[in-house]
C-alpha cells in the first residue's frame, strides 16, 4: 500500500509540473522575441529574416526583433543561439550554412547543431548556378570538360571558400567531369562576379539572386543548375543530370531553428503562425522575383527529413573530398 501511495503521489507530482509548464506558456508571447540573424545586414539571409520576423511576428501579434551577430561563418551568431534559453524567446535564423556545411567542416566548434539545436521551418531554398564568362568558348558542361582537360592549370575557378555550398557545388562539378581546376578565393559574389567577368577566373557557382540579373543582362552563361528539376528562372538551363551527369541538389535552404528543449506547445505556435505566413502572395512574390524558391508549409517530420538528407548529401561530399577546416 505505502508503495502505491508513492507511485501515485509521483505521478501526481509529473502531472502537476506539465499543467504548470503548460500554463506558464499558455499565453506565449507575452514578451518581445529575438531573432538572432547570424549573418551581416543586407544580404538575401537578412531580407528574408527580417520579412519572416515582421509577417511571423503579426500572426503571433508581438514584436520580433532581428539581431544581427556576424563573425566566424556564422558561428558567433549560431553559439549563441545554441546557447540561448529554450523558452521560445530566442529564434535562430538557420540555412545548411551554419546547420550543415560549417559543423562538417570545422572541426572546432562552438556548438553541436544536431544536439543543441532544431531546425522547426524551412522557409525557402536558394537554388545554385553554374556560370562562365562571354569570353570563354564553353556553352555547357561538355564544353567545360572539354575546355578543362585541353587547358589544365589554366582554368581558375572562383571560390568563397571551403565552408561553403557553392565552393562544395564546385567540387562537385570538378569531379563529374574529371578536370582539375585551380581555387582563386575571394572574400564575397560581387568580386568573385567582377573576376568572372573580367576572365580572371573562367567559372563560377554562385546563389542564383548573385548571378540571375548578370545571366538575363547578357553578360554570363548559365552552364547548368545543380537541382533536381530546371528552375523557373532559367527554363533553358539544363541540370546536371539532363547534361549527362549525377544527379545532384545543390540549394541553400533557409529556415528557423530554436534551442533544443523549447517546448513543444511553443514549437507549434510559431511553426503554425510561420505557415500562415509565408502563405502570403506579397511575400511570396518579392523573393521569388529575386531568384529564391518558396517551399511549401512543412510539418516536423518532414522537417527533420529534409534536414537529415541534406546533412547526408553534404556529408558524403565532404568525406569523398576530404576537407576540413582548423
Amino acid at each position: 500500500m505505502h508503495a502505491l501511495t508513492q507511485v501515485l503521489r509521483a505521478a501526481a507530482t509529473a502531472v502537476g509540473a506539465m499543467l504548470l509548464a503548460t500554463a506558464a506558456f499558455a499565453n506565449y508571447p507575452d514578451k518581445p522575441i529575438k531573432l538572432i540573424v547570424p549573418y551581416a545586414p543586407g544580404g538575401i539571409t537578412d531580407n528574408l529574416a527580417r520579412a519572416l520576423a515582421d509577417g511571423i511576428g503579426r500572426e503571433l501579434k508581438q514584436t520580433i526583433i532581428v539581431d544581427n551577430r556576424a563573425g566566424a561563418g556564422a558561428m558567433v551568431g549560431t553559439g549563441a543561439a545554441a546557447r540561448s534559453p529554450a523558452d521560445g524567446y530566442t529564434l535562430l535564423m538557420a540555412s545548411n550554412g551554419n546547420m550543415t556545411v560549417t559543423p562538417l567542416v570545422t572541426r572546432k566548434l562552438n556548438y553541436d547543431p544536431i544536439r543543441e539545436l532544431r531546425v522547426i521551418t524551412i522557409v525557402a531554398e536558394v537554388p545554385t548556378v553554374v556560370v562562365t564568362n562571354l569570353q570563354t568558348p564553353i556553352t555547357d558542361l561538355r564544353g567545360l570538360a572539354a575546355f578543362g582537360k585541353a587547358n589544365e592549370g589554366k582554368l581558375n575557378f572562383a571560390s568563397l571558400g571551403q565552408g561553403n555550398v557553392t565552393y562544395l557545388t564546385g567540387k562537385k562539378i570538378e569531379s563529374e567531369l574529371g578536370i582539375r581546376m585551380t581555387e582563386v578565393p575571394y572574400k564575397g559574389s560581387v568580386p568573385a562576379l567582377t573576376a568572372l567577368m573580367s576572365n580572371d577566373v573562367q567559372l563560377y557557382v554562385d546563389v542564383l539572386p548573385g548571378a540571375l540579373p548578370f545571366i538575363q543582362a547578357g553578360k554570363l552563361k548559365a552552364l547548368a543548375v545543380p537541382m533536381d528539376k530546371r528552375i523557373q528562372w532559367l527554363p533553358d538551363t539544363p541540370t546536371l543530370q539532363e547534361a549527362g551527369y549525377s544527379k545532384f541538389h545543390a540549394a541553400s535552404w533557409l529556415g528557423l531553428a530554436v534551442p533544443a528543449g523549447t517546448p513543444a506547445e511553443v514549437v507549434t505556435a510559431i511553426q503554425q503562425a510561420s505557415a500562415r505566413f509565408v502563405r502570403d502572395e506579397k511575400f511570396r512574390a518579392t523573393f521569388t522575383k529575386a531568384g529564391i524558391l518558396m517551399m511549401p508549409p512543412m510539418d516536423a517530420a518532414q522537417v527533420d527529413d529534409y534536414v537529415k538528407a541534406d546533412r547526408d548529401r553534404w556529408g558524403a561530399l565532404i568525406r569523398e573530398h576530404n576537407i576540413s577546416i582548423d
